[in-house]
């Protein structure tokens, strides 16, 4: 057995991703709204929380599912066929519990009681890593002061803090300082002391400062995080950052991957639907002009159709390297890339995807409100999760020459 071995039966699989498809509906309903308004639909987290979707990856030892990363990542592909910017807020916390499910940087009474808690309680989880300075590639600048009491009074900023509007537990990282407050100098000592820490969002010293307003996936509602000497004690140490966040990577890249293919599937539903219903009336061709008829509309909706099918096939094949332990060969400075080419396949389809959709829909595409002109601005996010694909190419393209180190 892996540590990714499913537990979830093949009913209770099916039964799970029947109930995303219903909650998707429920997601398309208000997403044309929230794009519209910029907001998160915080009338959701109770839906999704009914739906049973939220301990879907809890280990079934601790009261979930016990859903595979494969189960996962076709989850957030389900819903995001209703409003990927909206599955892309949730699918945050899915990512966070896979992490915390599997990751040997948390103690295992520790790992127990947030799972267990999780499941009890229908308990969101968000994670928010990304800072002002260098995003999620650089060290925490976030101080965790120790306490003569013990414990630890964190404070900093957090963007991109995704689905901060509707968790009940906030994970972060944090640099665990001297006593007097500094930072180590030594760049190794900063790294082996950013931590993680778990706290409720309700926490004294916890605000939301709203700063999203962005091009694309804007019902996300990724605000920034403001933490002003916020308590966390003991109990909410969770063990190193990197080793914790970088050594589980799979769970991000295949969550983000499966949220792209499924904004991907939902351009080209929305596409090939208009395409069958077009006539442009008489032109200089014909009386009229039915679209599906043409050949550059035929080529280009079959170069879109295979493209999905590419992906979401790339995606089924990683998920199963996973639960195979087959990525047990792989050096520690490739894990993450490796991971991410099916994160950023799946990124690329979907502007691929989207672009192609425009092109072929024509001018009506173009206009604000319209679904394909908001998913062609969803599918832009794809560039900048961690590893981007530019950053992707680069890692790789190093490790080839023998350059990493």
């Amino acid at each position: 057995m892996s540590k990714h071995t499913p537990e979830i039966t093949a009913a209770e699989r099916a039964l799970i991703l029947e109930k995303a498809a219903g909650l998707a509906e429920q997601f398309a309903a208000v997403g044309k709204d929230c794009d519209v308004a910029n907001r998160f639909p915080v009338e959701l987290v109770p839906l999704y929380k009914e739906s049973g979707i939220a301990s879907a990856a809890v280990p079934k030892r601790h009261g979930g599912l016990g859903a595979d990363i494969g189960t996962v990542s076709a989850i957030g592909r389900e819903l995001a066929k209703g409003d990927p910017a909206i599955a892309l807020s949730f699918n945050m916390h899915q990512t966070m519990v896979g992490i915390f499910r599997t990751t040997p940087s948390l103690d295992e009474d520790k790992r127990a009681a947030l799972l267990a808690r999780i499941a009890e309680e229908d308990l969101l989880l968000c994670g928010p890593f990304s800072e002002a300075r260098a995003g999620l590639s650089g060290l925490a600048d976030t101080v965790a002061v120790p306490q003569p009491d013990g414990g630890w009074r964190i404070t900093g900023k957090k963007n991109w803090s995704t689905l901060i509007e509707g968790c009940d537990l906030i994970a972060l990282n944090a640099t665990i300082t001297d006593p007097d407050g500094a930072i180590p100098e030594d760049y190794h000592e900063h790294a082996e002391r950013e931590s993680m820490f778990i706290v409720p969002v309700g926490s004294p010293g916890v605000s939301i400062d709203k700063t999203w307003d962005t091009l694309g996936m804007r019902a996300t509602g990724s605000q920034t995080l403001v933490l002003d000497e916020v308590f966390a004690g003991p109990d909410a140490y969770g063990g190193n950052f990197r080793q914790g966040l970088v050594g589980e990577a799979e769970w991000a890249a295949l969550g983000f991957a499966g949220v792209y293919l499924g904004l991907a599937e939902k351009a080209y539903f929305e596409a090939r639907e208009f395409l069958k219903k077009k006539h442009l009336g008489a032109t200089a061709s014909g009386q009229d002009t039915d679209v599906k008829q043409l050949g550059y509309i035929q080529h280009g909706l079959g170069r879109m159709y295979t493209s999905i099918v590419v992906t979401a096939r790339v995606l089924q094949q990683t998920a199963q390297t996973a639960i195979d332990g087959a990525d047990d060969p792989w050096p520690a400075s490739m894990r993450k890339a490796n991971w991410d080419i099916a994160k950023v396949n799946a990124t690329e389809t979907a502007i691929s995807v989207t672009d192609g959709a425009l092109r072929l829909v024509g001018g009506a595409s173009f206009r604000r409100g319209n679904v394909l002109e908001r998913l062609f601005r969803d599918a832009r996010a794809g560039l900048l999760h961690s590893f981007g694909t530019d950053q992707l190419y680069d890692h790789v393209g190093k490790a080839e020459f023998g350059l990493l180190g």
